[in-house]
């Protein structure tokens, strides 16, 4: 799954204007991919409430002195979070338009992570159960 969301974030890098960082985040606050600078690094579990009420397609904005934020819900379960150094209205443009095209492959990262979670938490409860 690792080569596939490392492909999909190359793409979505590539279509965005200027200098820009990425992330995309499970609702539960687990990151799939990161490449953020140190400053927002450590921060970015902290967007997992919002994900979670947020419904696919909506977004939020957070504007900085030289660079703007968005946090957007691609699927059930996952957001794309871009910091740019571009217009806010470009960025919106851009991520909505990204998000559209490469829904399918959202998608697929989706259901592939879903599954993960759910082998991940059996083992953590077997192994619990072992300890009792």
């Amino acid at each position: 799954m690792d080569k596939k969301v490392d492909e999909l974030m190359g793409k979505i890098k590539s279509a965005i204007p200027g200098k820009s960082f990425l992330a995309l985040m499970d609702e539960g606050g687990k990151i799939l991919y990161n490449n953020f600078h140190s400053g927002l690094n450590g921060n970015i579990k902290n967007f997992a409430p919002a994900i979670k009420i947020m419904d696919v397609g909506d977004y939020h904005i957070k504007n900085y002195d030289k660079s703007c934020l968005i946090i957007y819900k691609v699927s059930d379960s996952l957001a794309l979070i871009a910091e740019s150094y571009v217009k806010e209205g470009l960025l919106i443009f851009t991520i909505k338009h990204l998000a559209e095209n490469l829904k399918d492959q959202f998608l697929e990262i989706d259901i592939l992570q879903t599954f993960t979670n759910m082998v991940e938490e059996e083992k953590e409860a077997k192994i619990t159960e072992q300890l009792l």
